[in-house]
């Protein structure tokens, strides 16, 4: 008797998790035959020290993802912590956080061209101009500025903390200062590069642990704000004038507790979207946060987001408890699940093709 329940139970738990699985579409087809096209790669973080970090392409034409492709074609892993990349004169640049180095590769059959070392605990990398791009680091407190022609750094730009995020405007960089850990100073402002002269040339007050920037249809900076690693403040959303960097509105989260990250807009850039628990939806035009989410996460570890610029399709990632592989959810623009693709451990950054 006690083992015809225990059967019963197994296989009710089995047809909810199918249902729940079912609410966000259909897993598409795996494959380890990489095919380089139209699409978007996802850098997948792995565990902290465990080496584990991959890249996985999803590729719109074949309808496919191709998991460990890094490994694949070279023969061996690539490295600790992968967390950004970036296509910069054809060719792709892999951003290892722990491992403090660039893995340069070519696209088309992802075999490696050469590694950028020097580097403290770079976090993103973002060309300035064909001829020159930024690294941001999480334990240095300089930028340093990579030659794209020699792929070697060049200088470095005393930012007197630590640098994250990077969005460039004009002949401006902006540039969040996400962490106090290592670098001890308040993590609180958004530092401003004269990218012409590679000079610190300004900064503006926001949240506690800037994470995420956007620019808006009528020109206009967002910055999404945690609150701190240990929610020491309230989270903040910031709109300032990006000619003048003054502010001019300051959206609080009704709690402290919260973490809101992935700060995205759409291709009209008229609406802003960022991951809260749940997926949250507002028009720039708004002077308070959405009380109901577009997309529910349910039984979901939401960890990050991004808009395709072609469609406004969103890009979810799902960590599920960090440690086994991830998911990438994608949904149209009004919320609706389109379908689920299987990546790596911690999938996290995406990267379109152009």
């Amino acid at each position: 008797m006690y083992i015809r329940f225990s059967f019963i139970v197994m296989i009710f738990t089995l047809l909810l998790s199918c249902s729940k699985d079912k609410e966000f579409g259909e897993v598409n087809t795996e494959n380890t035959d990489y095919i380089y096209g139209k699409g978007v790669f996802i850098v997948n973080e792995g565990n902290y020290t465990n080496g584990n970090g991959s890249v996985s392409f999803y590729n719109f034409y074949t309808n496919k993802i191709y998991n460990g492709i890094f490994d694949a074609a070279n023969k061996r892993p690539l490295g600790d912590v992968p967390v950004s990349m970036e296509i910069m004169n054809g060719l792709l640049y892999i951003v290892v956080n722990n491992s403090g180095k660039i893995e340069v590769v070519n696209p088309d059959d992802f075999k490696w061209i050469k590694t950028i070392t020097g580097l403290s605990s770079p976090r993103f990398i973002m060309p300035v101009s064909s001829k020159k791009a930024y690294i941001s680091d999480l334990r240095s407190a300089y930028i340093s500025v990579l030659d794209l022609q020699t792929n070697s750094i060049t200088k470095k730009i005393y930012c007197g903390k630590s640098t994250d995020r990077m969005l460039k405007y004009n002949n401006r960089v902006f540039v969040c200062n996400w962490s106090e850990y290592y670098v001890k100073v308040p993590n609180n402002t958004v530092q401003v590069i004269d990218c012409d002269n590679d000079l610190l040339i300004d900064s503006v007050k926001v949240g506690k642990e800037p994470n995420s920037m956007v620019v808006d249809k009528q020109n206009r900076l967002w910055v999404l704000s945690s609150g701190g690693y240990n929610n020491e403040e309230i989270p903040e959303l910031n709109c300032i004038n990006i000619s003048n960097l003054q502010p001019e509105k300051k959206i609080l989260f009704a709690s402290k507790y919260l973490s809101p990250a992935s700060l995205c807009t759409n291709q009209t850039k008229d609406s802003l979207w960022y991951i809260s628990n749940n997926i949250y939806c507002m028009s720039i035009n708004d002077n308070q946060l959405p009380a109901t989410p577009i997309i529910n996460k349910q039984h979901r570890m939401f960890y990050s987001m991004e808009v395709s610029a072609p469609n406004s399709e969103l890009y979810v990632s799902d960590a599920i408890d960090y440690n086994q592989n991830g998911y990438i959810y994608r949904f149209t623009s009004n919320g609706s699940v389109i379908d689920s693709l299987h990546a790596g451990i911690i999938p996290g950054y995406f990267c379109f093709t152009k």
